[in-house]
């Protein structure tokens, strides 16, 4: 039963209008395990107006999967982190209109 409250997790819409697309191809499974978690924590760090950062997230510090299922899921977790981040700091205003960055 977890698992199929999982897949209800990840089918859920973004509020934003843009996500990053997810590369295909040569990727395992849990990368784009990782690249999903990222997504969801940097839309959760910028809706939150906290800074960005890798660290401050345990999933991405210890995913508890084993050396080489650790290392592709911090980089598909990271991949997608980043391009949330730069995409919301540099080409988007938050959801109540305010930019996001530093003030001028």
């Amino acid at each position: 039963m977890a698992g199929a409250a999982s897949a209800s997790a990840i089918g859920q819409a973004s509020p934003w209008p843009w996500s990053p697309e997810e590369p295909q191809g040569y990727y395992t499974q849990t990368w784009h395990n990782g690249f999903r978690a990222g997504e969801d924590a940097a839309n959760h760090d910028m809706t939150a107006n906290s800074t960005p950062d890798l660290g401050r997230h345990a999933q991405y510090q210890n995913p508890d999967l084993g050396p080489i299922s650790t290392e592709q899921f911090q980089d598909g977790f990271q991949f997608a982190y980043q391009a949330v981040v730069e995409f919301r700091l540099h080409r988007a205003a938050n959801l109540n209109g305010a930019e996001y960055g530093p003030p001028d």
